[in-house]
């Protein structure tokens, strides 16, 4: 409902900036047509030209989600799920939708009214006769003649008496169509109630309606001060019917001023050209930008799931590469067999994860190989041995021609002996909520069968979470929640497009979880938090981002807001809420991730050039922990909604 009041908010704009040009540069003129065409063009333009987006797509520099030293790791914020502590939602946005549709309810009640009483009149009237396509009727009331659509109503009075002028000038009206032009203008009204720049524009339409009338009159040969004299001598009284164009009107001086004016030289009717650079500056104002990769390969890896590729091409039918006659779950397991663990690193029991990008050729060879994150240079040298050793593939094809594809696989160094609650495990999760891990295939309530319970004075396990960046959070909050009853984890996000791991953060467990009480978890209690060292982040189903409760998609402006929000001195902590649903996409996810990181690390480096004159990573550890301490910030993610 925000999106909406704000899109009424930008239709505001729109009609109070025409309107104005209308009335400084074409009010006085006396072109009534295409007066009445600019301004029944412009109101519908403002309710048009916000839903005009413009997209600006601009190349996306990768920036490192964390920083290169393993120490630093600790250093980072920290992530609670807190589904039992959201953040109360703001009582102003639920007021002003309440008081918006009661406001448009009334006026559209009005108008229906106005509209139900016309017909009922018209049907308990007398019809005399019909000419020129209209329908004459004649009523018993006391009222001023008008027409609406294709009928014209006279009181028995005004019959009686000769009504020459009066039928020619109710005739142009519906003519003209005029009747539809306000009928259009008090429905448009209806969602600008609020507005008086959309009242005073329709007061302006029915002026031109009159004068456009009148100089249909004149046209016939009437003479100008007799109907003049008839025009004063109706108005004494009005019609009563705001949909209705009515023969008396009380604009009458300006009518009587009109009918004397002379033309207005045509010239001034090319003032309408300074529309042109409004509705431009309207559009871009709103243009949108899109980060992409600067490289193809990034543009063309996996579009679902580590396992899956995408062909390097433009449209057509896409067949990925086959290895073995089977998908790269198979060849991750043929990877896996072939794994030499360096003698050195199994010494010193090192383990992680290895990101490989390699391209299959049109002829089925594996060839440049890369790492894209690596552990250290004896795991990186053999994970890029075993994949460039790779038998041949099937070649990918598009609509059966074979091309080149670029693929991503990830390579797991985990030692036999290491202990189970200090291991690395990988969950691969997809679209279908189904979770990969060291080639088998698990369930959501299986996992409790792949990580044991954590047990009290155990390290934490690393959790690695990879997904695709079209895969839903839903799925992801799923597993999130039964990780939870495990115990005490670390989490890392992974995008399988890049191959870039995110944030690191700690997942606290369950209270209810026995052996998890013992373990001193830091809570961020949201409720007595000062609201102004609360800062909301939400990405809905989306994907569009109300960064501190304005849609921004733009990464430069939410970096800026952001860091104007964590610039605050005090020793209070600043909290960022964070809030997805569950049909925000895994890739925006771990994006706002990796921009809410870049916010914490270029504030602490400033503090740190403040401080110290030196960057961040030149400080000492001792020297870190103050700067930590002089720019407190948690995150506090909420459990996705819907």
């Amino acid at each position: 409902m925000t999106d909406f009041l704000l899109y009424e908010g930008k239709v505001a704009v729109a009609l109070l900036v025409f309107y104005l040009f209308y009335r400084f540069l074409l009010k006085k003129e006396t072109f009534h047509r295409f007066n009445r065409v600019v301004l029944v063009g412009t109101a519908v333009l403002s309710f048009l030209l916000p839903l005009c987006i413009i997209t600006i797509y601009r190349p996306m520099e990768t920036i490192p989600a964390v920083p290169a030293e393993p120490m630093i790791v600790s250093e980072m914020p920290e992530m609670e799920l807190a589904p039992a502590a959201q953040i109360s939602e703001p009582w102003w946005p639920v007021a002003l939708t309440v008081l918006f549709w009661a406001g448009v309810a009334f006026v559209l009640v009005r108008v229906l009214i106005s509209v139900f009483s016309i017909v009922r009149m018209i049907q308990q009237g007398t019809p005399v006769r019909e000419e020129d396509g209209c329908k004459i009727i004649v009523t018993e009331r006391d009222i001023d003649p008008f027409s609406w659509m294709r009928y014209i109503v006279l009181s028995r009075k005004d019959w009686a008496l000769p009504h020459e002028s009066i039928l020619a000038h109710e005739k142009a009206h519906i003519a003209y169509g005029h009747s539809l032009e306000v009928l259009l203008v008090d429905v448009l009204s209806a969602f600008q109630w609020f507005n008086p720049a959309i009242w005073m524009l329709r007061a302006d339409l029915k002026e031109l309606h009159e004068y456009e009338a009148d100089d249909a009159v004149l046209r016939t040969g009437a003479n100008i001060k007799e109907y003049q004299y008839l025009l004063i001598r109706k108005a004494v009284s009005k019609s009563g019917y705001s949909v209705a164009n009515s023969f008396n009107h009380s604009i009458l001086k300006n009518r009587i001023t009109m009918m004397s004016k002379s033309k207005s030289p045509l010239a001034r009717g090319l003032r309408v050209l300074y529309l042109l650079p409004l509705v431009c500056l309207a559009i871009g104002l709103q243009a949108r930008t899109v980060y992409v990769p600067t490289d193809k390969d990034s543009e063309n890896i996996f579009k679902k799931g580590i396992t899956e590729e995408t062909v390097s091409t433009k449209g057509g039918e896409e067949v990925p590469p086959k290895f073995n006659g089977g998908g790269t779950d198979l060849f991750a397991k043929w990877v896996c067999d072939q794994l030499i663990y360096p003698s050195k690193s199994a010494s010193d029991k090192i383990q992680g994860r290895v990101t490989l990008r390699f391209t299959v050729t049109e002829m089925g060879d594996v060839t440049d190989v890369k790492v894209l994150r690596g552990v250290n240079e004896e795991l990186d040298a053999e994970a890029q041995r075993v994949v460039s050793s790779s038998p041949k593939w099937a070649p990918g094809t598009v609509d059966g021609n074979p091309v080149r594809v670029t693929m991503v696989i990830p390579v797991v160094f985990q030692l036999d002996n290491a202990s189970p609650s200090s291991q690395t495990i990988v969950l691969n999760i997809q679209a279908d909520g189904t979770i990969e891990s060291g080639g088998k295939v698990y369930t959501v309530a299986q996992l409790k069968d792949l990580i044991p319970p954590h047990k009290a004075g155990e390290p934490q396990t690393t959790v690695q979470i990879i997904a695709a960046d079209d895969v839903r959070m839903g799925a992801i909050e799923d597993v999130k929640l039964e990780l939870r009853k495990i115990g005490s984890l670390k989490i890392q996000y992974y995008s399988s497009t890049t191959g870039q791991e995110g944030v690191t953060r700690h997942m606290p467990p369950f209270p209810s979880t026995k052996d998890a009480k013992k373990q001193d978890y830091p809570e961020v209690i949201m409720p007595g938090v000062d609201r102004n060292n609360i800062f909301v982040v939400r990405i809905n189903l989306a994907d569009r981002i109300f960064f501190g409760d304005k849609p921004l998609q733009d990464d430069e402006e939410m970096l800026r807001v952001g860091k104007e929000f964590l610039r605050k001195r005090g020793k209070d902590s600043r909290y960022i809420h964070l809030t997805v649903d569950r049909g925000t996409s895994y890739g925006a996810y771990t994006h706002m991730q990796s921009l809410l990181w870049q916010i914490y690390e270029e504030v602490r480096d400033e503090k740190a050039h403040e401080v110290y004159g030196k960057s961040l990573q030149e400080l000492t550890t001792e020297e870190r922990s103050q700067i930590n301490w002089m720019v407190p910030f948690s995150i506090v993610e909420a459990s996705p909604k819907g």
